[in-house]
């Protein structure tokens, strides 16, 4: 291998922990190619439960700036890749092909975690002049969904909200997503990988009968926690993990017209660290298995509820790997449904999430639970549920529990002066199948 043209080295201390750094380096004229590897001491793993170590985010900007949301965003790997190439016409995944511009660029290194001997870090820029081939993959999907139970009220439509591809820590490519969607029936797919964009181009190339609906988005991760913008061509800053920094940035995706949830406020999920922010439209209640600790993030939203906060609930996969199945998490498992009404597109889904038209079951063939509110009265609808446990809470606790005696069940309850209502349905042996949004009363 060739010796690098440029050579960036440095330490990090526990006080730089949780920062990132933009450490510059001069590109001459006439580069046709920047391949980027490098390493630290001491290295361990994301997972937020390992200590003793040091992981070492890094990312790229060209000249165009640093700036939140500026162009000059050329990617971010995240500590899942030592090595990536970029070119005017192609580029490692999740980094954006596009002129190799002549001046001063900034690799962006974060020290998620820094171990007690510090970080020593190497990072290592070749220049090329030749471009080399992108890595095939394909871009056209010939896929047969299933057969499942229509939704049993009208306008109503299926999907996945958060999932992974080769453009941030997953291992498929988006055209395998996308199969993968279909085979699972779902009629709508939120992209959401790590902190760029890149890789909403590709899903959109996708060609096949049967696709789902695209909602492009992305996942900011930030040191203190996670959230997902969707509706949105832009990558939001991500870099300050500072509480009033996070709020004005999810306040500025929500006016650009995004729809913006928080993800799994939960341990381990990793937890939501900004308690004060506002501005988001929806808490992700469920994602992946419920067990794995979701009732914690149900609770979050439930002091957002009773705090009278107009907040949805939503679930999400959060699926990573296809080829390798994750029993923890896996495409449509949960289904979050909304009410599009006629609208089967982008913007439909979207002004149905912002307005918090949604329900959450455990996979794509359900079951289904509708809240219908009309004054003092709230009507129930159960679809597929028979033998399941309804319970129906208010801003009071529990308000009813009764078992569902049919495939296809409905009940007019009388419950005046709730400020809002909410239900899910559990199996017998105490499984979350199906949880619902809030309701609210008039004027709420």
């Amino acid at each position: 291998m060739a010796a690098a043209d440029v050579v960036l080295r440095g330490r990090f201390e526990a006080a730089d922990e949780r920062r990132y750094a933009h450490v510059p380096f001069a590109v001459p004229p006439g580069v046709a190619r920047l391949d980027v590897t490098y390493s630290y001491s001491d290295r361990i793993a994301s997972d937020p439960t390992l200590r003793g170590g040091n992981t070492l985010d890094i990312g790229l900007f060209d000249p165009r700036g640093i700036g939140p949301s500026n162009p000059g965003f050329r990617g971010w790997s995240g500590s899942h890749k030592d090595a990536f190439t970029l070119t005017p016409t192609w580029a490692t995944p999740p980094y954006i092909a596009g002129p190799i511009q002549a001046g001063t660029w900034h690799v962006l290194l974060g020290p998620y975690k820094v171990g007690p001997r510090g970080c020593h870090y190497e990072v290592h820029i070749r220049f090329g002049h030749d471009p080399g081939q992108p890595e095939p993959h394909a871009m056209h999907v010939e896929v047969a969904p299933p057969v499942l139970r229509p939704a049993a009220e009208p306008g109503w439509l299926r999907g996945d909200l958060h999932c992974h591809t080769r453009y941030s820590d997953g291992d498929s490519w988006p055209a395998d997503m996308l199969a993968e969607a279909v085979r699972c029936g779902l009629e709508f797919l939120g992209v959401t990988d790590h902190n760029q964009t890149g890789h909403q181009a590709e899903y959109a190339r996708v060609t096949g009968p049967h696709l789902p609906i695209l909602l492009p988005g992305v996942e900011v991760t930030t040191y203190g926690g996670h959230w997902n913008a969707w509706g949105t061509p832009t990558w939001w800053d991500f870099r300050e993990p500072d509480e009033a920094a996070v709020g004005r940035t999810l306040q500025q995706a929500a006016s650009s017209g995004a729809v913006v949830s928080i993800n799994h406020p939960m341990p381990f999920g990793p937890p939501w660290e900004y308690p004060n922010a506002s501005g988001y439209h929806a808490i992700e209640v469920w994602n992946g298995t419920f067990e794995r600790g979701n009732t914690a993030s149900v609770a979050f939203w439930e002091q957002q509820l009773r705090a009278g906060r107009r907040i949805a609930a939503i679930g999400g996969s959060d699926t990573h790997r296809l080829q390798h199945r994750d029993p923890l998490h896996q495409l449509g498992r949960p289904t979050t449904w909304v009410e599009a009404d006629d609208d089967r597109s982008t913007a439909g889904v979207l002004d149905a999430l912002r307005a918090g038209r949604a329900f959450i079951s455990h996979a794509p063939d359900g079951p289904q639970l509708y809240l219908h509110r009309q004054a003092d009265t709230l009507r129930v609808h159960a679809v597929d549920a028979q033998g399941a446990t309804l319970a129906v809470l208010s801003e009071r606790g529990l308000e009813r529990e009764v078992t569902v005696a049919t495939d296809d069940w409905s009940e007019t309850l009388s419950l005046p002066d709730r400020a809002y209502l909410r239900a899910h349905l559990t199996a017998p042996d105490g499984t979350l199948l199906a949880l619902s949004g809030a309701v609210f009363a008039p004027g709420v």
